[in-house]
C-alpha cells in the first residue's frame, strides 16, 4: 500500500498527516529535523495555548498526534521526487519510497544573514517573522536586515509596534521599489548600508556591530532574506514556482496530478494558523483524488473516534 508522502515535519505537514492517517492511508512524513518552528522560543498566538508554547513543544505534540493514527515519521532528507508510472518515487539520502500522492510542506527556508553569531541569538532577539514576533518588541529599538521590497515591507509593518525601526542592508544598495522607498523615507526609517560584522549581548541581543566598529543598539533583529526550501522539489516534478513560492490553486493542488503544496512554501502570511489550515485542505483534497470520489464525509474526518 504505497500511500502518501508529506515532505516536511512542521505544523503544516503534521496536520496533513493527521488527516491522511485517520483516513487509513499509509502516511510517511519526511522530517530532516529542520524547520523554523523549531527555532521559535515562545509563541503566544497559537490557538489553544493561552500561556504560549515553544516551537519544539508544538512540533513534538504534532508528531505524537499524527503517530497516534499511524503516521510514520521518517527522519531522512528528501533529495529527489520523480514520477514512477502512476505513482511517485521519493528519494532520500538513505532510501527510496513509492507513494501515490505528495504534499510538499517544507516551509520557508530562511536565509541567515552573513553576520557572525547570528545563530546563537535566534529566539533571543533574532527573528524571521515580523507577524509572529513583533509583539514582543513593542516600543523597543528594532532593525530589519535586507535590501529589497521584502525588507521595506517588514520595516513598515514594524511601525505598528514601535517607532524605533531601521533597515540594515549589510553592504548592499537599498533596492526596494520607488513607492516603498518613498514610504520608508516618509516614515523616517533610517537605512544603514554599512557592512555588518557581528551581534552582541549577554543573554539576549543588545546590538549589531558594523565592520567600521559602530554599534547599532537593537533589542530585535528581523531577517528579511529568504528562499522557500521546497521549490527545487516542485520543479523536479514540473510544478510551477514564482520566485521562492510554489504556485497552487485555492484547494492547494498543483497542475501535477496528486501533488499538493501547503504552508509557508506557498507564500502568504507565514503564520502557523494559516499553515495548519492549508495542510488540512491539501490532505482532504488529496484524499478525494486518491479515492476517486466526488464526496468525502468531512464530518467523519473531524469526529470519528480514535
Amino acid at each position: 500500500m504505497p500511500g502518501v508522502a508529506i515532505i516536511g515535519g512542521g505544523p503544516t505537514g503534521l496536520n496533513a498527516a493527521i488527516y491522511t492517517a485517520r483516513a487509513d492511508k499509509r502516511t510517511l512524513v519526511f522530517d530532516d529535523g529542520g524547520g523554523t518552528t523549531r527555532d521559535v522560543d515562545t509563541m503566544e498566538n497559537v490557538y489553544g495555548f493561552p500561556e504560549g508554547v515553544t516551537g519544539p513543544e508544538l512540533v513534538d505534540l504534532g508528531q505524537k498526534h499524527a503517530q497516534k493514527y499511524g503516521a510514520n515519521i521518517v527522519e531522512e532528507e528528501v533529495v529527489r521526487i520523480e514520477p514512477d508510472e502512476e505513482q511517485y518515487c521519493v528519494e532520500t539520502t538513505a532510501d527510496k519510497y513509492t507513494v501515490d500522492g505528495v504534499i510538499i510542506a517544507t516551509g520557508a527556508d530562511y536565509e541567515r544573514p552573513a553576520i557572525a553569531d547570528v545563530e546563537s541569538y535566534e529566539g533571543h532577539g533574532v527573528s524571521y517573522c515580523v507577524e509572529c514576533d513583533a509583539y514582543f518588541y513593542r516600543d523597543s529599538p528594532v532593525a530589519v536586515v535586507g535590501n529589497d521590497n521584502y525588507a521595506a515591507t517588514e520595516a513598515l509593518m514594524l511601525l505598528d509596534y514601535t517607532d524605533d525601526v531601521r533597515i540594515l542592508t549589510n553592504g548592499s544598495p537599498f533596492e526596494a521599489d520607488k513607492d516603498l522607498q518613498d514610504r520608508v523615507v516618509e516614515a523616517n526609517i533610517p537605512v544603514i548600508t554599512d557592512n555588518l560584522d557581528r551581534l552582541t549581548g549577554e543573554e539576549v541581543l543588545e546590538a549589531v556591530i558594523t565592520q567600521n566598529g559602530e554599534e547599532v543598539s537593537v533589542d530585535g533583529l528581523f531577517v528579511a532574506l529568504g528562499t522557500a526550501g521546497g521549490t527545487d522539489l516542485a520543479e523536479m516534478l514540473g510544478v510551477p514556482v514564482d520566485g521562492d513560492d510554489i504556485i497552487t490553486d485555492p484547494d492547494q493542488s498543483t497542475p501535477i496530478d496528486r501533488v499538493y503544496a501547503a504552508g509557508d512554501v506557498t507564500g502568504g502570511h507565514q503564520q502557523i494558523a494559516t499553515s495548519v489550515g492549508e495542510g488540512a485542505r491539501a490532505a482532504i483534497n488529496l484524499l478525494e483524488d486518491l479515492r476517486g470520489a466526488d464526496y468525502i464525509d468531512y464530518k467523519k474526518l473531524d469526529s470519528q473516534p480514535a
